[in-house]
């Protein structure tokens, strides 16, 4: 037998003993430090081993922490990322009716370089022969036994609610009809939701069960940089009122903060807000701004490393929990990382023209088109190698992931990153800097 190539050995506040955690079964055991020299052998025989280190073998073995002298684990790892990955039960669709915003945030992908034109000449709202094109396409996918779930995006998805509800009843009734699961989330910006009452019932009636709204501070830092296009007008408490509303129809609810330089010293100071206002259930977590497009460039001076992203993130989720905040009472803890949708088969974005994409950070962008989703049997050449340059992207191509003890909850982070923001190197994940902070929590949390 051998030991895992992916565990990770931490001192305790008791000399005598070890935390033992492994990246690919994400198990976590705690054992006396004299008993772990069958860890840091290459090789042992099991046979030759007395009773009682066999027995204690056996336990380490249920976790993974010790293989069996055949066992390839990079295989294993290999072989689960891709079963996930090529699963074909489920459709994923990301879906914007539009890519109209009625906001002008400061790191918005929408704000375009003067070289690009993402909105020339194509369609405010999806047409109805776009909307013809999308259920006749998913008409086909029923019926192979697919599963359905959509994300409403944008712009601002709220700015065609009459297209999202009627969409999502046609949609419904198509799955019903099929026999296959149908269900939604949106990504909205949270300022429509209290226009009128009818609008949270009506995400409610078309199964749409969560909701990511962004909140970037307290009122007046938010609404300095989430405002109103063209008057620059506040939105933090229309949002707030909003997000009260999916709250009391039993919409689940996650609410992002976009961090930069500008606003990490204020985070605290949304948790006191949220709290009087009896949102303290809702989950809460912090998104790291990367300027992924040309568009946001001139932002990147703004933005903050990944490393110190992790020490602020620690800080956070410890500041959740002190709070009593419903997302700081579980301890944030790795697992297999999933392959993005973007790298995904059954998966892609929508565009108002129905132009079909692997990422959304390029949505809009029409030279990132992979096709039609009226007519992808005329598909060419560059849009259909876009295509394979997406599904084939792996996080084995690349030496130092392979080599890497984290490889199975990272797996090489953003596609995106690696290939167009990286020049060819991966994106490590948050876990590179956090992740012995997070398991110490977790072990702390089962100790008490």
């Amino acid at each position: 037998m051998k030991p895992s190539i992916y565990n990770f050995v931490w001192s305790t506040d008791d000399p005598e003993k070890v935390i033992i955690f492994n990246s690919l079964t994400t198990a976590l055991v705690e054992v006396r430090r004299s008993r772990i020299d069958l860890l840091n052998v290459s090789q042992f025989d099991y046979a030759l081993l007395p009773e009682n280190k066999r027995k204690f073998v056996d336990e380490l073995r249920k976790g993974g922490f010790v293989v069996d002298d055949s066992a390839d684990e990079l295989r294993m790892v290999k072989f689960t990322y891709n079963s996930d990955k090529y699963d074909s039960s489920m459709a994923r669709l990301v879906i914007a009716p539009t890519l109209a915003c009625n906001f002008a945030c400061s790191y918005c992908f929408e704000q375009l370089d003067k070289n690009q034109s993402r909105n020339e000449g194509q369609n405010v709202f999806m047409p109805d022969d776009v909307k013809q094109d999308l259920l006749n396409y998913i008409e086909k996918i029923v019926k192979t036994g697919k599963d359905i779930f959509v994300t409403w995006y944008g712009g601002e998805p709220l700015l065609a609610k009459e297209t999202i509800f009627d969409l999502s009843q046609k949609i419904i009734d198509i799955a019903d009809k099929n026999k296959v699961e149908y269900s939604a989330g949106m990504v909205t910006n949270g300022y429509l939701l209290s226009e009128d009452s009818g609008i949270v019932q009506n995400l409610k009636k078309n199964r749409i069960k969560f909701i990511h709204v962004t909140l970037d501070g307290p009122r007046e830092v938010h609404d300095s940089r989430r405002m109103l296009k063209g008057s620059n007008g506040p939105t933090f408490d229309r949002i707030l009122e909003g997000i009260k509303l999916l709250k009391a129809n039993g919409i689940e609810i996650y609410v992002r903060v976009n961090i930069d330089r500008s606003n990490i010293d204020n985070i605290s100071r949304l948790l006191n807000v949220l709290k009087e206002n009896n949102l303290s259930e809702i989950f809460i977590y912090l998104g790291h701004v990367i300027p992924y497009t040309a568009g946001c460039k001139s932002y990147e001076s703004s933005c903050i490393l990944t490393e110190e992203f992790s020490r602020i993130n620690q800080a956070f989720y410890k500041n959740l929990n002190l709070m009593g905040f419903e997302a700081g009472r579980k301890s944030f803890y790795p697992r297999f990382a999933r392959a993005c949708d973007a790298n995904r088969t059954n998966a892609f974005v929508l565009d108002p023209d129905g132009d079909m994409y692997k990422c959304w950070t390029e949505i809009g962008n029409k030279t990132a088109s992979i096709g039609k989703i009226g007519d992808l049997t005329r598909q060419d050449n560059e849009k259909g190698k876009h295509e394979i340059q997406w599904l084939s992207w792996e996080p084995f191509e690349y030496s130092e992931c392979v080599e890497c003890k984290m490889l199975p909850i990272c797996m090489g982070g953003c596609a995106h990153q690696a290939t167009s923001l990286n020049k060819g190197q991966p994106e490590c994940k948050e876990w590179k800097y956090g992740l012995e902070h997070y398991v110490r929590i977790m072990f702390s949390d089962l100790k008490a």
